[in-house]
């Protein structure tokens, strides 16, 4: 009985041995074979067969083996610089800010350059068209450039800085494209829209929200906005940013002529009807 289990023992051992020896004979036999040559055929160049063969696979959203092989071979050959496009795209996109729903009311009086810095010899970052939309921020202490915000598509922005000549209000002004002053308002505001004039503005969601007012040019020379000063632009305009929660927010503005206040103006911002 010891015998034959011995002998049994022994012929599953001579087999076990025998199928791992063929196993990695296979494996090795395939690394040292000749794989056909993979070729790219182009679609002009391809028969009807194989373009409908294609077709059938993009109709469950999937490739055919042909273009599978273009794209091989082209990642094979322009890999390193594919994966050199994605990091420059990478770090250029980082360097631009969402524009979320900030309001744009300014604009490009003529074409005119963006430029990095407060200096014609810096670098050009963009040059924006006759009309172009701007986010005007703030302008230098020299006052002779606006620090501003411009689209570079439908969701981002970048920013620098534009000669303050070409930079006007997108509201209705005089030939130099100056915004007129409100009649019989020291303080107006020209965006949001009022629901209940001078007391409640009233937002479609909560988020960013910008501010663009006016004063009376000669009664105002000082802004403060919720007890920050906020600068008077030349063309007597103000812009305010700021955050409205879903709870709303209140706004005050104080206007001074002199170091004496001559106005104050508080509302109240509204989420939704």
């Amino acid at each position: 009985m010891k015998n034959i289990k011995k002998s049994y023992l022994i012929n599953l051992f001579l087999l076990i041995t025998f199928l791992c020896v063929c196993i990695v004979s296979d494996v090795y036999a395939h690394k040292k074979k000749n794989h056909k040559e993979i070729i790219c055929i182009l679609e002009k160049d391809r028969t009807k067969k194989q373009k409908d063969w294609c077709r059938q696979y993009a109709v469950i959203h999937r490739i055919c083996k042909i273009e599978a092989d273009c794209m091989r071979l082209l990642i094979d050959k322009y890999g390193d610089e594919i994966d050199k496009l994605k990091i420059k795209l990478t770090e250029e996109g980082e360097k631009y800010s969402l524009c979320g729903k900030l309001a744009f009311k300014h604009k490009a009086k003529k074409a005119a350059k963006i430029y990095k810095e407060p200096s014609s010899k810096s670098k050009v970052l963009t040059k924006v068209k006759k009309d172009d939309e701007l986010l005007f921020i703030s302008p230098t202490d020299d006052k002779k450039w606006n620090f501003v915000k411009y689209r570079i598509n439908d969701k981002s922005c970048g920013d620098g800085y534009i000669d303050q000549k070409y930079v006007v209000s997108k509201e209705d002004g005089d030939e130099n494209g100056i915004v007129l002053p409100p009649k019989d308002q020291l303080i107006a505001i020209l965006d949001p829209q009022w629901e209940i004039e001078d007391k409640l503005i009233i937002i479609d969601a909560a988020g960013s929200l910008s501010i663009t007012g006016l004063v009376q040019e000669g009664k105002i020379d000082e802004i403060l906005i919720n007890e920050e000063e906020e600068i008077i632009n030349t063309d007597n305009t103000f812009t305010y940013l700021t955050f409205v929660s879903e709870e709303g927010a209140e706004i005050r503005i104080i206007g001074n002529k002199n170091g004496v206040k001559v106005k104050d103006l508080s509302f109240k911002i509204k989420v939704g009807k």
